[in-house]
C-alpha cells in the first residue's frame, strides 16, 4: 500500500512539474511580446535623455570647431530623435556664425545644409510612435516635432543670412519666398521688398511694398518708405497715373511738412513732382480752381518753375478774368522753360487786346517779372 501511495505521489509530482512547464511555454509564447512591449524604452524617455546627454558632454570636450561640428552631426544620425536637439543646433549654429564672421560664405552654407539633412523628417518621428519607438507622453511627441522645425528654420535663417551677408541676392529671394509661403510675416515682406530693390526687380518690389503700404499708413516709417520708394519706380516707369495716388497720400500726409528722415533738399523735388501731378487731372476736367490751388504750390515750394507759372496763367484767366493772368505769364516767358514760347503767345494775345493791337509797354512787363522774380 505505501508503494502504491508513493508510486501515485511521484506521479502526481510529475504531472505537476509539466504542467508548470506547460504554463511557462505558454507564457512565454502568448505574452512575450506583450511583455517585451511594455517594457520597450521610448527614445524620448528620461533613461536615454540621461544616456545621450553622457555623450553630449563627452562631444562637447572637442576644442576644434570642424571635429566638434562632424561629431555633432554623426550624434544625429545616430540618434536623430533626441532630448537634446535644441543644444546640438545651438551649439552647431555657433559654429556657423563663426565662418559667417570669417565671411566664409560656401563653409557656412555647406554647414547648414549638413545640419538639415541630418535632422529626422516629422515622417519619421511618426513611424517611430507607431513602432512604439516613442511613448506619447504629455505631449512630448509635438514638443519634439517643434524643436525640428524651429531648428530647420534656425538653418534656413544661416543660409538667407549668408546669401544676404555675401550679396547673393538672387538666392536669398529664392529662400525667402520659401520661408515666407511656410511662414507669412511682416518681417518677411520688408526682407523680400528690400532684396528684390537690391535685385532691381522693381514689379516684385512693387508687389511687396503694396502689402506694407496696405498694412502700414504713411505716417509710420515702413508704410512711408515703401510709399516713396514705390512712387520713384512709378515715375521711373511712366506710370504717372500709379505715381499721383501715392503722391497724393503723401501731400495730404505731410504737404508743407518735412518727413523724418529726409531734409528739404530731399523731399522738395518730390512735392514739386507731387503738386505738378496732382494739378493735372483737374485741369483735364476744366476744375480750374483746383487747378489753380496746386500750381500755387508748385511755384511756393520752386518759384521758378516757369511752367507752373503758365498753367498760372491760363487758369486766372478763366476762372479771375485776362488781367490776372498777365503777371504769371510774364514770369513764365522770363524764366524762359518749356512752355515760355506759349506763355509769350497768350501775354501778347492779352496785351493787345487791351491796347489796340500794340505791344507797346510789354517790355516794362517783362521787366516788373523779372525784378518780382529777382532776375
Amino acid at each position: 500500500m505505501k508503494n502504491i501511495v508513493g508510486t501515485i505521489f511521484i506521479q502526481e509530482y510529475a504531472m505537476t512539474r509539466r504542467l508548470i512547464s506547460l504554463t511557462i511555454m505558454i507564457l512565454l509564447l502568448c505574452g512575450a511580446s506583450g511583455f517585451a512591449l511594455q517594457d520597450k524604452i521610448s527614445l524620448l524617455s528620461d533613461y536615454y535623455y540621461k544616456r545621450d546627454a553622457q555623450r553630449y558632454e563627452e562631444i562637447k570636450k572637442e576644442k576644434d570647431p570642424q571635429k566638434l561640428s562632424g561629431q555633432l552631426i554623426e550624434f544625429l544620425k545616430e540618434r536623430p530623435i533626441n532630448r537634446l536637439l535644441t543644444y546640438i543646433t545651438q551649439d552647431y549654429q555657433n559654429i556657423i556664425v563663426d565662418y559667417l564672421n570669417k565671411k566664409e560664405w560656401d563653409r557656412a552654407v555647406s554647414m547648414a545644409e549638413g545640419m538639415m539633412a541630418a535632422l529626422a523628417t516629422e515622417k519619421a518621428v511618426d513611424q517611430a510612435v507607431a513602432s512604439g519607438d516613442i511613448t506619447v507622453v504629455e505631449k512630448n511627441v509635438e514638443e519634439f516635432k517643434q524643436q525640428l522645425r524651429q531648428a530647420r528654420l534656425q538653418m534656413q535663417q544661416v543660409i538667407l543670412s549668408t546669401y544676404v551677408s555675401s550679396g547673393n541676392w538672387a538666392k536669398a529671394a529664392e529662400l525667402q519666398e520659401q520661408l515666407y509661403k511656410a511662414a507669412p510675416s511682416t518681417q518677411g515682406v520688408e526682407l523680400l521688398a528690400d532684396i528684390y530693390l537690391r535685385l532691381q526687380n522693381y514689379d516684385k518690389y512693387l508687389e511687396n511694398a503694396k502689402k506694407l503700404m496696405a498694412e502700414f499708413p504713411v505716417t509710420q516709417p515702413k508704410g512711408f518708405n515703401a510709399a516713396f520708394t514705390s512712387v520713384q519706380i512709378y515715375m521711373q516707369k511712366n506710370d504717372t497715373a500709379a505715381a499721383t495716388d501715392i503722391y497724393k497720400k503723401l501731400m495730404d500726409t505731410y504737404g508743407d511738412k518735412i518727413p523724418e528722415g529726409l531734409d528739404a533738399a530731399q523731399w522738395n523735388p518730390h512735392r514739386i513732382t507731387a503738386y505738378s501731378l496732382l494739378a493735372q487731372e483737374p485741369y483735364a476736367k476744366k476744375d480750374y480752381r483746383k487747378a489753380l490751388e496746386m500750381f500755387e504750390k508748385v511755384v511756393k515750394a520752386d518759384p521758378a518753375n516757369g511752367d507752373a507759372y503758365y498753367y498760372i496763367g491760363l487758369c486766372k484767366w478763366q476762372v479771375e478774368g485776362q488781367d490776372s493772368a498777365i503777371e504769371p505769364l510774364a514770369k513764365s516767358v522770363v524764366l524762359n522753360k518749356a512752355s515760355a514760347a506759349r506763355a509769350r503767345q497768350n501775354l501778347e494775345q492779352i496785351h493787345k487786346a487791351k491796347n489796340n493791337d500794340s505791344l507797346d509797354g510789354l517790355d516794362a512787363i517783362l521787366a516788373k517779372a523779372k525784378a518780382s522774380l529777382g532776375i
